[in-house]
């Protein structure tokens, strides 16, 4: 059976882009980025809203061969391999292969389109990630705490929602980067 999974690359206190929207200070190195892949690698779709699919659209011009650094060109292969459905209301179109766009997050048809799936699927954009965690729809959290604080911007949780959540695994990179792995109760 299939999982919905919600990972984040945040801030220590908890934040995913700071207060003018940028998160370069969450770039991965070469070993958190390697991780990432690995817990990418068995996702089949990956949901997304309009902000955090136009952030993705980079994947779709990355070389799976050739120059690049070689874990880069994975996750492209990975992103690129996968089906994304992105909600917006805004939007006019996608411009990625195997894209399409819903108007609104229906969590009885997330939940559906899960349980149908025979891979895992992803959710990305803390806004959509929190609607998901609010429908009781999220199997899974992984956050990567990156060593920095930024003091304000878009949280990567919702400050409205209260979930007992049971921790499964951690690891430390040597960086500093610290990946917490949780499931929903």
């Amino acid at each position: 059976m299939a999982r919905l999974i919600y990972a984040a690359i945040t801030s220590l206190d908890g934040y995913v882009a700071d207060e003018d929207g940028g998160f370069a200070w969450a770039a991965p190195d070469a070993q958190v980025h390697a991780a990432v892949n690995e817990l990418e690698r068995p996702i089949g779709t990956y949901l997304y809203g309009r902000r955090m699919y136009e952030v993705m659209t980079y994947w779709e011009t990355i070389e799976t061969t050739g120059d690049g650094h070689p874990v880069e060109r994975d996750f492209a292969g990975i992103w690129q391999g996968a089906d994304k459905v992105v909600f917006s209301r805004t939007l006019d179109a996608v411009t990625t292969a195997r894209t399409r766009l819903e108007r609104a997050f229906d969590p009885g048809a997330v939940r559906g389109l899960v349980d149908r799936a025979d891979r895992d699927v992803s959710i990305g954009g803390a806004q959509l990630a929190g609607q998901a965690l609010a429908a009781g729809l999220v199997d899974e959290v992984h956050l990567y705490l990156t060593p920095v604080i930024v003091g304000t911007g878009t949280h990567a949780l919702p400050r409205d929602v209260r979930l007992d959540l049971r921790l499964l695994g951690h690891r430390r990179f040597d960086g500093g980067v610290v990946h917490l792995h949780y499931a929903t109760r």
